[in-house]
């Protein structure tokens, strides 16, 4: 999925509520915050990570508050010398950059080994996601469940990690 024209279909087709802000271009989760720091709703990160061979990949979402110490996480997930992917291999898997990556980014593909983690913490404190829509001059706002709902229509399965 490239464009947000696409994730308004996917989210209609799958009968998912939402709410967009538009905003100039944001290339961090720090300066998208800034242009919708008046909503409700989770500020989202989401991380691409892989093993050390690249072989497996991992795809964490959490608060963007939050910082991730990679030794506990790999520990969490049972996987040695995590790392992030490039920007190539970024654009080459989900067709975004660092800064808009998002679970949209895998809608139509399957990779198998893609590994999905939400932050307990996160669902436990919101009720309500936010993602840039594979555009960086939107922010899209639903309900987390809709997080759940959109991974099953694409054949993902995920776990729920406390991070």
């Amino acid at each position: 999925m490239r464009t947000f024209s696409e994730v308004k279909e996917l989210l209609a087709e799958l009968e998912i509520p939402y709410n967009i802000v538009e905003h100039p271009a944001s290339h961090s989760t720090e300066e998208s915050d800034n242009y919708i720091k008046d909503y409700e709703g989770c500020r989202s990160k989401t991380l691409i990570l892989a093993n050390k061979k690249s072989t497996q990949f991992y795809m964490i979402i959490m608060d963007d508050a939050k910082h991730v110490d990679m030794n506990r996480l790999g520990e969490i997930i049972g996987v040695k010398r995590l790392h992030f992917v490039s920007e190539e291999r970024l654009e080459d898997m989900l067709g975004l950059n660092s800064g808009i990556v998002s679970l949209f980014g895998l809608v139509g593909k399957h990779y198998n080994n893609m590994h999905i983690y939400f932050d307990q913490q996160m669902l436990d404190d919101y009720q309500i996601q936010t993602f840039h829509p594979n555009d960086n001059t939107k922010t899209i706002f639903f309900a987390m469940d809709a997080c759940f709902t959109i991974l099953k229509s694409q054949g993902y399965e995920y776990q729920i990690i406390d991070l």
